[in-house]
């Protein structure tokens, strides 16, 4: 009602009881149903509920004036056609009058049908209290009267016919003089919101579709935007609360009812007897539980068929990666994805478990056990051999330290070779490091660089023995330094860490799952060179991130999360098929690509070239550039007389440096070679050099030192050092030429798209060691942390002579065993104490206390007594096998050396003067749980 809200006009008794007969030729556009009008979905008080409910129940107390009224017309008589258009707008309800600015209906539900009609139902403006519908603040632009008229109205969209009209059209006194109260909203035209929702659909973010409509409006781009926007009754300007109604039509659009909990949403998609049962999802959805009880999660598992293919085609006895994540919606859900890598070595996603944390659950990222990952992985398994109808068998897995997760994998894959990331496990050593070396002392900040310069000497081991000897050589460091009081404190907390990792990280079956002994034994497996293991597990890492910055965030408004039915459905129609459909054009077009370089001279030989390993590997070359850090670390060398007196020779200087960390306790100091050539070549044994090129600061010492004795009037040859990559490049090419006169080209060996993969992520390790381990620590200054692997051999071709690989069946099982007992230990020893605190606290007479709290005690007791049983079972098992005999390490080794080689005895720790010298019910909300933000990881196991 408008500007004609003072005048009531009663209806015509000719449209009083008036029926339509429709003829066949009107059913395509006539034919109306029988509902009933949808009354309950307006927004009423409870007094005006029981009002309305009388007035269509027909009772009599409703009163002789007012009663529903209901009109059909006939799409095919233009006369019926004018009285209902004259009807609809003597009420305001025709689709100018909707428009107008003071219109005071407003649209509650509508639904378009088959056969092309439209139902819509209206309210008056001055009926709806707003506290109804969720909203403290009243915006509408009337005053509440408590004014029952509401219609609806019929449409046959394709003609725009009027069919039908009902409804309660008489409207209170108070009604009919209300005024405005408030400035009411301008309605945004229909084509804007038109195009911002085709923006949406191509998964468009806010900005852009902003962007866009100003544009569109700048120019007078929209269809039926006029010159004159002074006749416009509707604005053309996105404004911020327009973004709400926006999401919402979206959601409509792709078929999500936001006015439904998330778990209604997904569980009728999934259920073939529901009317919004979605056949593509329930294909790509191999699980589906839902929630039904307190007790039970809320379980999704997608796998569509692009997906199980490359399951197929990479992982099957392959390697594979797993790794969890959460903050992905607003639920406390939890996201597994294992992820394979293809022949491009890039990442390739093959399934994802999703499940809800349970009840109680105080940590999202902890709320879950090994129980719930087997259950889903096996589910995977049984999906994926349902498909493949055959066995699918996985060889190598890499996760990180989770105890959790290598458990389940195993009782899925009894054989499957577990390795620990590096990232991870150089993570975990961080913290504790950080912990037991809180401070920024000098002192403490050279410790904390020392231990991690061992940390990354164990990494790649190949002999239990020699790492042994590593942590061995660091203990007694640190004991001479306390016995002599050298930093006493400091070095007792440098050997509480390396207890840490002799007594965590050193039993000989886990050593193996972090060391260079389990990538050699998963190439053994692969038949794959060394490097064709992944070392991390960065290419899953990074998919997690692309996933919540890249592919959600289009669909996220204003950052907000996505609902957990917006995600399920989101990542099947839009997310998964995008990234697929992606590497179907990557390989059209690289396909296309390759067919025009074949008919180019050369081309075939190079694509042969690259596919059989790509060009030979970079020299390392010296070339001096400005470097503020490591100008400084060359002089601290050279202050603390860490290098040498040169040897001279015909073409140049001979130096040698000791390592940074070198101290006089140190028996067996770390040295590096250096070169220093008349003709301008140079060269550091050191891993900075080798695996950086340009000028280390062993080199920028030596410099120094060549100076240095310059000026005490030593007569040296000048060392001409390129001052630039390009310089050295080519005088490293006119040495090659000069001195050899022909070198064999070699056949490249053939790397494995792993190995390709493994490669480039053992390069930007090696390459950038502190951007992944970030920390308030010296690590930015240690160029020795990071060693060069130079084997290139094939595991595969010479393993009957380096490995003992009849560990291998059941090494994994035994490395978890002992990964969980030692974890175990260390849990109980921090809470025996607090368990002995909580006894003291039980006064010796119960008290009486609520039900709810004797249900947490009996929850509490239950743990502690299945917890005793357990470790009474252990004890008696372990007393029981010390009494027949003492167990004896096995002793892992990598050489033909039979004997294992221990730590050297030492009888001074003094370093020489000279390096020279040295059921199916309702389910229920899918987590209680409040949601929850990720916090950085501490953990040291």
């Amino acid at each position: 009602m408008s500007r004609h809200a003072g005048k009531a006009v009663p209806p015509k008794d000719k449209f009083e009881f008036r029926f339509a007969n429709l003829t066949s030729e009107e059913a395509c556009g006539d034919k109306t149903d029988k509902t009933k009008i949808l009354w309950h979905l307006l927004d009423l008080t409870p007094d005006q509920r029981v009002s309305v409910g009388a007035l269509h129940g027909n009772v009599s107390e409703a009163g002789i004036g007012n009663k529903i009224e209901e009109y059909l017309y006939s799409a095919a008589d233009p006369i019926q056609q004018n009285e209902a258009t004259a009807f609809l707008e003597s009420h305001s309800l025709h689709t100018a009058s909707l428009e107008e600015v003071g219109n005071r209906w407003s649209v509650k539900w509508s639904k378009y049908l088959k056969n092309g009609q439209k139902r819509a139902l209206y309210q008056c403006d001055c009926g709806r209290e707003h506290t109804q519908y969720g909203t403290k603040k009243r915006h509408t632009a009337v005053d509440y009267t408590g004014c029952l008229a509401h219609a609806e109205i019929t449409t046959h969209e394709p003609t725009g016919a009027i069919l039908r009209a009902r409804g309660f059209f008489m409207h209170n006194e108070d009604c009919k003089k209300a005024g405005l109260a408030r400035k009411p909203k301008l309605p945004i035209h229909p084509s804007v919101y038109a195009k911002a929702l085709a923006q949406l659909q191509e998964g468009a973010p806010l900005s852009a579709i902003q962007a866009t409509n100003r544009e569109l409006f700048r120019i007078g781009g929209y269809p039926g935007q006029p010159k004159d926007l002074r006749t416009s009754n509707f604005r053309w300007i996105l404004m911020p609360y327009d973004t709400r109604t926006l999401y919402r039509q979206y959601n409509q659009l792709i078929g999500v009812n936001t006015n439904q909990a998330a778990h209604l949403n997904v569980d009728a998609w999934l259920n073939s007897e529901s009317p919004e049962y979605n056949p593509v999802l329930s294909e790509a959805i191999f699980h589906y539980s839902a929630r039904a009880s307190q007790g039970e999660r809320f379980e999704v598992c997608i796998a569509t068929q692009e997906m199980k293919e490359a399951a197929w085609n990479h992982g099957h006895r392959s390697q594979l990666m797993l790794d969890g994540t959460f903050g992905i919606c607003n639920s406390c859900l939890l996201l597994f994805i294992i992820m394979a890598v293809d022949e491009k070595g890039k990442g390739v996603p093959i399934a994802f478990l999703m499940f809800s944390a349970p009840s109680g659950n105080r940590q999202t990222s902890s709320g879950y056990n090994t129980e719930i990952l087997t259950k889903l992985l096996q589910k995977w398994r049984d999906e994926l051999e349902k498909f493949g109808k055959q066995t699918f068998e996985v060889l190598v897995m890499i996760t990180d330290t989770d105890m959790k997760e290598r458990g389940a994998l195993l009782n899925v894959f009894p054989h499957v070779w577990l390795l620990i990331c590096k990232f991870h496990i150089r993570q975990s050593w961080r913290n504790h490091r950080n912990k037991v070396l809180r401070g920024n002392v000098p002192a403490l900040l050279d410790m904390k660089a020392q231990l991690g310069r061992l940390e990354t000497e164990l990494i790649p081991t190949t002999e239990f023995t020699s790492a042994m000897q590593l942590i061995e050589k660091e203990r007694e460091v640190f004991n001479a330094m306390i016995q002599q009081g050298d930093s006493p404190s400091v070095a007792q907390r440098g050997l509480i860490h390396v207890e840490y990792l002799l007594s965590f990280w050193m039993k000989e079956e886990l050593w193996r799952s972090w060391s260079d002994f389990g990538r050699r034994a998963a190439a053994h497996l692969l038949s794959c060179r060394f490097e064709g293991v992944l070392p991390t597990t960065n290419h899953l890492e990074s998919f997690n991130g692309i996933l919540k910055r890249k592919h959600l965030a289009r669909w996220q408004r204003g950052g907000r999360k996505l609902r957990p039915d917006m995600l399920v459905h989101l990542l099947v129609m839009k997310v998964l098929p995008s990234i697929f459909e992606q590497r179907r054009f990557e390989e059209r077009e690289e396909r296309r690509w390759h067919d025009m370089l074949r008919k180019l001279p050369g081309g075939e030989e190079l694509l042969i070239e690259r596919a059989q390993g790509g060009h030979l590997p970079r020299p390392s070359i010296a070339y001096f550039i400005p470097d503020t850090q490591r100008d400084a670390a060359a002089q601290a060398l050279c202050d603390h007389k860490q290098i040498s007196v040169p040897t001279q020779s015909e073409n140049g200087l001979f130096f040698q440096c000791y390592s940074a960390f070198a101290t006089e306790h140190d028996p067996q100091p770390q040295t590096y070679q250096i070169y220093l050539g008349f003709n301008g070549v140079a060269t550091c044994s050191c891993p900075d050099f080798l695996n950086r090129s340009g000028a280390c600061k062993h080199l920028r010492a030596a410099l120094l030192k060549a100076e240095s004795l310059r000026q005490c009037g030593l007569a040296l040859p000048p060392i001409p050092i390129p001052k630039s990559e390009s310089e050295a490049h080519t005088l490293h090419s006119q040495t090659v030429a000069t001195h050899i006169s022909y070198i064999p080209r070699s056949v490249p060996t053939d790397l494995p798209p792993i190995a390709k993969a493994a490669a480039t992520v053992t390069n930007i390790i090696n390459e950038n060691p502190e951007g992944l381990f970030d920390g308030n620590e010296a690590d930015l200054a240690v160029d020795e942390e990071e060693t060069v692997d130079s084997d290139l051999e094939s595991v595969a071709t010479d393993a009957g002579n380096e490995f003992d690989f009849s560990i291998l069946r059941s090494s994994s099982r035994t490395a978890l065993d002992a990964q969980s007992m030692i974890r175990l230990g260390y849990d109980l020893l921090n809470a025996a104490p607090k368990m002995g605190d909580m006894a003291g606290m039980m006064p010796s007479t119960p008290p009486i206390i609520q039900p709810e709290s004797v249900q947490n005690f009996k929850i509490f007791y239950s743990s502690i007594m299945g917890l005793a049983e357990k470790i009474r079972h252990l004890i008696e098992v372990n007393e029981a096998a010390s009494q027949i005999h003492s167990p004896m390490p096995m002793i892992t080794q990598l050489t033909n050396d039979p004997k294992p080689r221990l730590p050297p005895s030492t009888t001074s720790l003094k370093r020489p003067g000279s390096p020279i010298a040295s059921q199916r019910c309702a389910p229920i909300p899918i987590s209680p749980e409040k949601s929850q933000k990720r916090k950085p990881s501490y953990s040291i196991f």
